[in-house]
C-alpha cells in the first residue's frame, strides 16, 4: 500500500534537506583524504631528501671572493687598566667580471615507488679582479696582510664535489683547501691561498668544478658584470630566483639558458669589511652586525634556493629540475572538486526521482557518495605506480561502471543507469581537461558551472515544485 501523497516521509523538502546533510557529511570525510595525500607527499619528500643527502643537496655557487686579512689595534680597559690588543679583520673583494659556463647531466634515482632528480655538473668560472682598493679597510696599507689572502668559493654542499677542483689566479695554479678563513660572507665552501703583494700582478682567474647535486642549481651574481650560461638534457626546467634568463630555449631534448646581471642589480658594493647586511637597505660598505638585519624566509622574496647563509641569499637565480608530473599536487586539486562530484551524482539520482517517479533511499545516496570518495583513494594509490594519466583513466572507469550499474539496479531502468554514467563521464572528463589547463582552470570551471546551471534551469522550467510529492511509483524496467 502506497503511503499518502502528503505524508511527511514523501516530502520533497525533507528529501532535499537529507541530501544536503549527506553531502556535508561526506565532505567531512574528505578531511582524512587530504591528510592521507599530505602524508604520502611528506613520505615522498623524506625519501627524496634521503637520496639527496647521499648524492648531494641543492647547490648554490657563490664566488669567487678575495678575502684579505688585516690587523687593527684596539684599546680596552680591563680591571681598570688600559690594554692594547691586535685584532684580525677581513677585507672582502668581489670580481670585476664573472662568467660561468655550466653543463648539467640530470638523472632520476628511485627508492621503492618514489623518485628524485639528481645531477652531475661541470662548471667553469672565469673572470678577473680589479686592482684592490685597500683604503676600504680604513687602516694603513702596511697593516694589510696581502701575502695571506684567500680566494674563497661558496658551495652549498661540499660533499657534492666529485672530482679535482682546479683554481688558477694570475696564471698561477692554486691548491684548493677545505673550509673558509671566515664565515662573515659565506658559511660553506672551499678556499685557496693567494699572494696579492704584487700590485701589478694579473688578477684573472679560472676555476673548474665538478659538482653533484639534486633538484636545483643556483648562482649568486658576485661580479660587477655576471654572465651565466647553462645547458642540460633535462626537458622540464623551472627558472627561478631573483632574475629570469635573458635567453632560453626549451624542447624535448633539453634546455639552454643565459643570464646577465650587473652590480647595480644587487645591494652590495665591490669591496667591504666585516659582515655585510642581508637586506636591501642602502649601505656604504662599512661593517655591519648581522643581528641588525634578521631576514626570515617568510619575508624574503628570493630565498627559494637552498644554500649557505650569504650576503646574496635573496639575489640568487638558477634552475629547478622538476619532475614532469606531481601526482600528489594533482590529486589534491582533484579532491577539492569533491563537492561537485557529490552534487552532480546526487542531482542525477534526485531528478530521476522527480521526473521518473523512482525512489532512492538515503542509504543508497550514501553508498554512491562513498563510491565517489573511493575514487580519490584509487587515484592516489594507482598514480604512485602507473602515473597520473593512467591512474585517472582506471579510477574513472571503475567508479563510473560501479555507480552506473548500481543506478540501473536501484532505478530499475537501463536508460537511467546509462544517463547517470554519462553524467559522470562528462564530469570526470571535463575536470581532467581543467587540470591540464592551469592558466585557464578558473575560466573553464566557471563556464562549465554556468553551462550546467543553465541546463538544469532549462530542463526543470516546467516543473511545479509545490505540486510534487515523492511516492512509490516505479517506471517499468527499461533495459534497452
Amino acid at each position: 500500500m502506497n503511503p499518502a501523497p502528503n505524508s511527511f516521509r514523501n516530502s520533497l523538502t525533507l528529501k532535499v534537506l537529507i541530501i544536503a546533510g549527506l553531502v556535508l557529511g561526506l565532505l567531512i570525510l574528505t578531511v582524512p583524504l587530504f591528510i592521507i595525500i599530505e602524508e604520502r607527499e611528506n613520505r615522498r619528500e623524506n625519501v627524496t631528501q634521503e637520496i639527496s643527502a647521499k648524492w648531494g643537496l641543492d647547490q648554490t655557487i657563490i664566488g669567487p671572493i678575495l678575502t684579505v686579512p688585516y690587523k687593527t689595534t684596539v684599546t680596552r680597559i680591563v680591571e681598570n687598566k688600559e690594554k692594547i690588543y691586535q685584532e684580525t679583520h677581513y677585507l672582502h673583494l668581489l670580481p670585476e667580471t664573472l662568467e660561468v659556463n655550466c653543463s648539467v647531466a640530470p638523472e632520476t634515482r628511485y627508492r621503492g615507488i618514489y623518485e628524485a632528480v639528481v645531477y652531475k655538473s661541470n662548471l667553469r668560472l672565469t673572470g678577473s679582479f680589479s686592482t684592490p682598493d685597500w683604503e676600504t679597510a680604513n687602516v694603513s696599507e702596511s697593516e694589510i696582510q696581502k701575502d695571506k689572502a684567500w680566494l674563497t668559493i661558496g658551495i652549498s654542499d661540499t660533499r657534492g664535489i666529485r672530482d679535482t677542483t682546479s683554481i688558477t689566479l694570475g696564471g698561477q695554479e692554486l691548491e684548493p683547501m677545505p673550509g673558509l678563513p671566515t664565515q662573515e660572507v659565506i658559511t660553506s665552501g672551499i678556499r685557496a691561498k693567494v699572494d696579492l703583494s704584487d700590485a701589478n700582478g694579473s688578477r684573472e682567474f679560472s676555476i673548474g668544478l665538478h659538482l653533484a647535486g639534486s633538484s636545483s642549481l643556483a648562482f649568486s651574481p658576485l661580479g660587477k658584470t655576471t654572465s651565466v650560461s647553462v645547458k642540460s638534457t633535462w626537458p622540464s626546467p623551472s627558472f627561478d630566483g631573483a632574475f629570469l634568463p635573458l635567453e632560453k630555449e626549451v624542447n624535448e631534448k633539453g634546455f639552454s639558458a643565459s643570464w646577465k646581471v650587473l652590480h647595480l642589480n644587487r645591494p652590495i658594493p665591490q669591496a667591504w669589511t666585516g659582515n655585510a647586511p642581508t637586506s636591501n637597505e642602502a649601505w656604504d660598505g662599512a661593517s655591519h652586525s648581522p643581528s641588525r638585519y634578521e631576514f626570515s624566509g617568510e619575508n624574503t622574496p628570493y630565498l627559494s634556493f637552498a644554500g649557505p647563509e650569504n650576503i646574496l641569499g635573496h639575489s640568487v637565480f638558477g634552475i629547478r629540475f622538476y619532475l614532469p608530473t606531481d601526482v600528489y599536487q594533482k590529486t589534491t586539486r582533484m579532491a577539492k572538486y569533491a563537492i561537485l562530484f557529490l552534487c552532480f551524482a546526487f542531482a542525477a539520482f534526485f531528478f530521476s526521482e522527480i521526473l521518473q517517479k523512482a525512489r532512492v533511499h538515503p542509504i543508497q545516496y550514501l553508498l554512491v557518495g562513498f563510491a565517489i570518495l573511493v575514487f580519490y583513494l584509487l587515484l592516489l594509490s594507482l598514480s604512485e605506480h602507473f602515473g597520473f594519466d593512467v591512474a585517472y583513466g582506471l579510477s574513472t572507469t571503475g567508479v563510473v561502471v560501479l555507480i552506473a550499474g548500481y543506478a540501473r539496479a536501484i532505478l530499475r531502468s537501463g536508460r537511467l543507469g546509462a544517463t547517470v554514467g554519462a553524467v559522470l563521464v562528462i564530469l570526470y572528463g571535463y575536470l581532467y581537461v581543467i587540470l591540464q589547463l592551469e592558466s585557464y582552470a578558473l575560466l573553464m570551471g566557471s563556464l562549465g558551472l554556468f553551462g550546467v546551471l543553465a541546463a538544469a534551469m532549462y530542463f526543470t522550467r516546467k516543473i511545479d515544485w509545490y505540486a510534487i510529492r515523492l511516492n512509490n511509483e516505479q517506471t517499468p524496467a527499461d533495459d534497452a
